[in-house]
């Protein structure tokens, strides 16, 4: 039987269009640059940093009909914000192309254990005002919820992606004390910004102006601020959650940090990529234990450190007591208080101006009907 020999073309790859789409992109645009910069640095913000919206979930859209809707200004920009339940807050920050309501399937733990559950959308995202962000914006909007003048009492904050990258910007300036869940965060922002902008053939002359503008507007640095330097410079613990398989923020960012830092733990999941990590049981379990825990241990800390502090005080007034006392009612005190005395001993030997009489007690002890009993029970 003969066999039908058939030839295949070669495969043809979009690699040479994709070189000449960049070295046509780097031509127009620095033609441009220098024409009308005003005009290329437009079509950089729309095309790098104007989010796009996708449809709410039935979950979503049900969660959103029952807040308590709120609005904060950033910017000059109205920032459209949501609150469930009563009590500490619970703030939650999405990521790029996200909206607030993105994490639907964590708020019931927190409602039901008696915690507010806070969240927004960011400037140009959602509801919220604006047409272009970027990640200083989006920094100043996460510390705009810790200020205290807002009244959110802020206990935690879990992020996602570029939320997360935003919010490590804001402990970093703010140092709060929060339990922090950071759920595939982009570490390293400047490197995937910088490497979108060569990939798509933009001249560097004009996305470093771009972002050179920025960083004097809001007042930020964007090697110095960026994520993977700030996470390094602050004490905050906090937990990574991070999949294997996620294709738009490495994995392996969050990885390298949770083993080079003692302050960052990680938890790994596999087969839910960047997108599905939201909407995992075992992922929101995992969340929410560890927030319940952290702000246990809190709650214990503060209870233990309350009583020592107040004795702290009491005995301080105690000691400044005895030192402006005159030599019967030291002999009170000394007898009083025994763990001080060691304290009250100091004192009378670095003060000369006090001397003790030397006639004999004359005062009888009320407890034991003794005379000067009270003093030798106390030195025995």
């Amino acid at each position: 039987m003969a066999k039908k020999i058939v030839k295949m073309k070669p495969i043809r790859t979009n690699v040479r269009y994709i070189k000449a789409k960049q070295r046509g992109i780097h031509v127009l645009l620095s033609a441009l640059w220098h024409l009308a910069p005003n005009a290329a640095k437009k079509i950089i913000l729309n095309g790098f940093f104007k989010p796009t919206s996708y449809a709410l979930t039935p979950l979503e859209r049900q969660f959103l009909e029952n807040a308590t809707s709120f609005h904060i200004h950033v910017h000059d920009k109205d920032i459209q914000c949501w609150k469930w339940g009563q009590g500490p807050g619970i703030l939650f920050v999405h990521g790029w192309n996200g909206r607030g309501v993105n994490f639907a399937y964590f708020f019931k733990p927190f409602i039901d254990a008696g915690y507010s559950v806070i969240t927004y959308d960011a400037p140009a995202h959602g509801k919220s005002e604006g047409h272009v962000t970027n990640y200083f914006e989006l920094s100043d909007t996460v510390r705009s919820f810790l200020d205290p003048s807002h009244g959110f009492n802020i206990q935690s904050i879990i992020a996602y992606s570029i939320g997360a990258s935003a919010t490590i910007n804001c402990i970093s300036k703010e140092k709060p004390l929060l339990d922090v869940v950071l759920i595939a965060p982009a570490l390293k922002l400047k490197e995937i910004l910088f490497n979108a902008f060569n990939h798509h053939g933009v001249p560097k002359i004009v996305y470093r102006n771009l972002v050179a503008e920025m960083e004097r507007y809001y007042g930020y640095d964007v090697h110095q601020d960026n994520p993977d330097v700030l996470v390094k410079t602050i004490s905050t613990k906090m937990l990574i959650v991070h999949d294997k398989d996620d294709r738009t923020i490495p994995y392996m960012d969050s990885k390298i940090l949770s083993e080079k830092t003692n302050h960052v733990d990680l938890h790994t999941t596999e087969g839910l990529g960047h997108k599905q990590i939201l909407r995992d049981n075992a992922v929101v379990n995992v969340i929410t234990a560890y927030i319940f825990n952290g702000q246990t241990k809190r709650r214990m800390k503060k209870a233990n450190l309350r009583p020592k502090e107040k004795k702290m005080t009491d005995n301080n007034i105690i000691i400044e007591e005895y030192r402006n006392a005159d030599s019967e009612k030291r002999l009170y005190l000394f007898l009083s208080h025994r763990s001080l005395r060691d304290e009250f001993l100091e004192i009378d030997q670095s003060d000369t101006s006090v001397e003790f009489s030397e006639k004999p007690i004359k005062n009888k002890c009320r407890m034991c009907g003794n005379w000067g009993q009270s003093l030798v029970s106390a030195l025995k």
